[in-house]
């Protein structure tokens, strides 16, 4: 089962909304929009701003705020709370973004096979909406916010229950109690791996034992000797796919890191004091909305205490530097911003080295496109080996340390094939990734058939 869905998994996961479509379907920012000075005045004195963001919902622009004492949100045009939506308003949210007509719509107050997780039982009840378009399109609305849960079509759905449900074992009276579903996970993976690993070494065992009549298995039966042969050759691959997949979901053991990690995931959002510093937007977002075509979305966001904009539009993702008033400028990442988020991170004292990287080295690189260049690379000396990279445009930071290498070998490496060497080779990786997944498939069956035959011996035996 994890072999042959293993193989679907290259292909395709388990459903997830459709963020692009999302936005494409969903209406321009449009006026009027205040200033954030108003919004700022209208805040109670006791809370704390930790985010904000401008879209539409439906045909009123609105303010999502993020931080201690807040709203979810603040309608643009009045500055009056988002209450909770009605059911015509969910509907007219489906219509908006299925792009078609729901014949049917269902209040769920229990999960299903497609929101399987527990943590959404706070939304309850959760409308699904069932479209007649050829896509065959399913969405959950949650009754509480009108967001979208999930959102399917056929296809996605036919690819999951081939790959990612018995994959992940995503099944809903499994799934929705997530500690159980990872004690479940961790246990048969493990036991997976002390299967794969016994087998192995009971046939290397048996080649050894029989050494002086050549490199063959003993075995006459078909069944017996193929998997005698396949759990050598490809048996090695089947523990490592196993066991990486329960590294998955396990923390490394702190007897093999070294050292102590800091700050394993940086972000950097502009805060001050936990706040977001709203005086040093010096650009207007309206600006933003008045000089673009079809703005979907703004967000404040920072670098350190350089502050910009991330705008969605329709078709792509800008970064405007906020602090630039004269015009609307790209925001990209200078060596003097690097060097001073790199003495934030380490201090001032810590040596280091600086580069402008052009191609991909060990730590840096992407099978799927998902990473670009060029990039700052950053060589902290310390005992953690930690390099930092910087992308300009992207604004991507990555940051890998040496337990970081040891997670990525004991997961992604050994689960994914992610090294640089196969990376750099598609054709290589795929070719390299079906014969181990072919070959542990016909390992896992002949293993299933021999465990019938000998039940079935068992059993006629006891009859008898």
């Amino acid at each position: 089962m994890w072999f042959i869905s293993g193989i679907v998994m290259i292909y395709h996961s388990f459903p997830r909304v459709n963020q692009k479509l999302k936005l494409a379907r969903q209406e321009s920012l449009t006026g009027p929009l205040p200033a954030v000075d108003s919004l700022l005045q209208v805040l109670p004195d006791s809370s704390r701003l930790g985010g904000l963001s401008v879209d539409m919902y439906l045909d009123r622009p609105v303010f999502h705020l993020k931080g201690r004492q807040l709203p979810a949100g603040l309608y643009a045009d009045s500055l009056q709370v988002v209450g909770k939506p009605d059911f015509n308003e969910i509907c007219r949210i489906a219509g908006q973004l299925g792009g078609s007509v729901a014949y049917r719509v269902d209040s769920l107050n229990r999960l299903d096979q497609w929101i399987p997780f527990g943590y959404l039982t706070k939304e309850f009840p959760i409308y699904k909406f069932s479209f007649e378009d050829d896509a065959r399109q399913e969405m959950y609305i949650s009754s509480k916010s009108g967001k979208v849960l999930q959102w399917t079509d056929r296809n996605s759905r036919f690819w999951a229950w081939l790959g990612a449900i018995p994959h992940w074992v995503y099944f809903t009276s499994l799934r929705q109690n997530q500690a159980l579903w990872i004690n479940f996970m961790i246990w048969a993976s493990g036991l997976g791996a002390i299967m794969c690993f016994s087998g192995l070494w009971i046939g290397i065992w048996v080649f050894w034992k029989n050494r002086k009549k050549g490199l063959r298995s003993p075995y006459k039966k078909w069944w017996l000797r193929w998997h005698h042969i396949t759990g050598v050759v490809f048996g090695v691959f089947a523990l490592t796919f196993v066991f990486s997949g329960m590294m998955s979901l396990v923390d490394i053991p702190s007897w093999m890191q070294k050292g102590k990690t800091r700050n394993r995931e940086v972000r950097f959002r502009g805060r001050e004091g936990g706040m977001l510093a709203a005086d040093l937007y010096a650009l207007d977002y309206r600006k933003i909305v008045d000089s673009l075509s079809d703005v979907k979305s703004i967000e404040w966001a920072s670098f350190g205490k350089y502050t910009y904009y991330v705008v969605n539009s329709g078709s792509k993702k800008q970064f405007i530097d906020a602090a630039d008033t004269s015009c609307l400028s790209p925001f990209t990442l200078t060596e003097e911003m690097v060097r001073e988020t790199v003495r934030e991170i380490h201090g001032q004292d810590t040596p280091y080295t600086l580069e402008w990287m052009t191609d991909w080295d060990d730590d840096y690189f992407s099978r799927r496109n998902m990473l670009t260049l060029p990039v700052y690379k950053v060589v902290i000396d310390d005992e953690l080996h930690t390099r930092h990279y910087f992308n300009p445009e992207t604004l991507y930071h990555r940051q890998i340390d040496d337990n970081g290498r040891l997670r990525g070998v004991l997961y992604s490496g050994l689960h994914s094939l992610n090294f640089k060497f196969l990376a750099e080779r598609p054709l290589l990786w795929n070719v390299v990734m079906y014969v181990l997944m072919l070959g542990g498939t016909f390992l896992s069956l002949s293993g299933v058939v021999l465990t019938f035959k000998w039940l079935g011996r068992k059993i006629r035996k006891l009859f008898r």
